[in-house]
């Protein structure tokens, strides 16, 4: 069959750039590929389409199959494209966090879907296209359809699961704000998530945790550099440095290799030490992002995070010490939270002296189990974010909460210090353009009324 896996494109044209790649369709195209369909992949977003220049390529190709994914707070986007393609697509299907999350409510969402894919989807894909082109019986385990009763797939087998299909993607227009190279790809080595934080949307890859041997990581690493001429590599695990064991195994076959490569990782402040941060530098570590999340330990034990208040400082010390640049995720304004504890997580980011800071607000995400413990209660704008306005969990009123929300993000990157690391970075990365409209952006917040 002919396949076309679709970005839409963004929703203001204005925003930051979608720099990142469709990690995620380039797994099932080339899962699809394998099975001997004819797939492509257009990333609208990336390359800047317009909405009326989408749909005139779907009236122009006509494809049989066109394939959708989508996270929740993006999911009107992958509405709108299965709308418009509707007269000019024989089948319709989606993937993704939201499918996963909300099951068969998404076809009251979104009606012209034909079905839809429950979990990771390289395994399930193949059979769905063969059960659409038979046109009869049961759907496969794995898919969602109108009439149909479901049946779970079991997890695909990570070590089998062919490499993403980067040849269809515009691998050269990627940039990440954070690279400290020009040439970026993201990577999974590692999925699902044994840690059980409430905000957490795991209903794709679970709570199972299943990881890539070293050598096979170092295999992709190795074909990004010669094959694509990537230099940074955004590791997309949930927790990179989950095992300790693996994480060494790593960075010893990237050195053993000689391989020249940089990246960036996910971990948690009870999971590292500075001898494991020192080697992860040598191997090509430049940035860790740590949940940081609060500067509250009521909060933190709200979210499930199983780490204590105090845990962070050393662990921003140790990556410090070891040379790596550090990220804190931070979350503002969880129920129970004053004004004043917002405010002390917000000096608790300069206090454990992170590089940088991603203030986020909390959202209770179909999915997970914070969406049945609490109702939203307000929309709180945050222009850093790619979905803009966001229905968030607080007790505060939204519009006191927006405004620390925005005190927390000029007063962190405002500075002489931050500049100057975002302007270094950005340079590094080729990312400029992402760098002035963030800056640009932090500056029309700070004068806003």
């Amino acid at each position: 069959m002919d396949v076309l896996l679709a970005r839409p494109p963004k929703r203001d044209p204005n925003q930051m750039s979608l720099a990142v790649p469709p990690l995620g369709l380039a797994y099932v195209a080339a899962s699809l590929q394998q099975a001997g369909h004819r797939v492509r992949i257009l990333d609208a977003a990336v390359q800047g389409w317009s909405w009326e220049r989408f749909e005139r390529e779907l009236a122009q190709t006509r494809p049989e199959v066109l394939g959708l994914s989508a996270m929740t707070p993006v999911a009107d986007l992958a509405g709108r494209a299965a709308r418009l393609a509707r007269p000019h697509a024989q089948h319709i299907i989606l993937g993704g966090p939201h499918p996963t999350a909300v099951r068969q409510a998404v076809f009251q969402e979104m009606p012209e879907l034909d079905a839809a894919v429950v979990g990771e989807g390289e395994d399930v894909a193949p059979k769905l296209l063969a059960w659409l082109s038979r046109g009869d019986g049961a759907p496969p385990p794995g898919v969602l359809a109108p009439g149909h009763d479901f049946v779970d797939a079991p997890d695909p087998d990570i070590a089998r699961i062919a490499l993403p299909a980067r040849s269809l993607l515009p691998m050269g227009r990627y940039r990440y704000l954070f690279a400290t190279r020009p040439g970026f790809a993201t990577m999974i080595t590692s999925r699902g998530c044994p840690f059980h934080c409430t905000f957490c949307d795991k209903s794709v890859s679970g709570s199972r945790w299943r990881a890539r041997e070293a050598g096979d990581v170092v295999d992709e690493l190795e074909a990004l550099v010669r094959h694509h001429n990537v230099g940074f590599v955004n590791f997309y695990d949930d927790n990179f440095t989950l095992r300790r064991s693996r994480v060494v195994q790593i960075c010893e076959e990237i050195l053993r290799r000689g391989l020249d490569i940089e990246w960036k990782c996910e971990g948690r402040v009870d999971g590292v030490d500075l001898p494991l941060l020192r080697l992860m530098r040598r191997a090509g570590c430049r940035t860790i992002a740590y949940g940081v999340e609060s500067g509250n330990q009521s909060t933190l034990d709200l979210l499930r995070k199983d780490v204590t208040v105090s845990q962070a400082p050393s662990a921003f010390a140790a990556t410090r010490a070891a040379g790596i640049r550090s990220l804190a995720y931070i979350i503002l304004g969880a129920p129970g939270e004053s004004v004043a504890d917002v405010r002390r997580t917000i000096r608790f980011c300069r206090d454990i002296r992170a590089d940088y800071v991603q203030f986020s607000t909390l959202v209770a995400m179909p999915g997970t189990p914070l969406f049945a413990q609490f109702e939203s209660s307000g929309s709180v704008t945050n222009p850093v974010d790619a979905d803009q306005v966001r229905a968030t969990v607080t007790e505060l009123d939204p519009h006191t909460l927006g405004r620390l929300l925005r005190d927390a993000w000029t007063q962190f990157y405002l500075r002489p210090g931050p500049i100057w690391r975002l302007a270094r970075d950005a340079r590094a990365s080729g990312s400029i353009d992402e760098g002035f409209r963030l800056v640009r952006g932090l500056g029309q917040w700070m004068w806003a009324s």
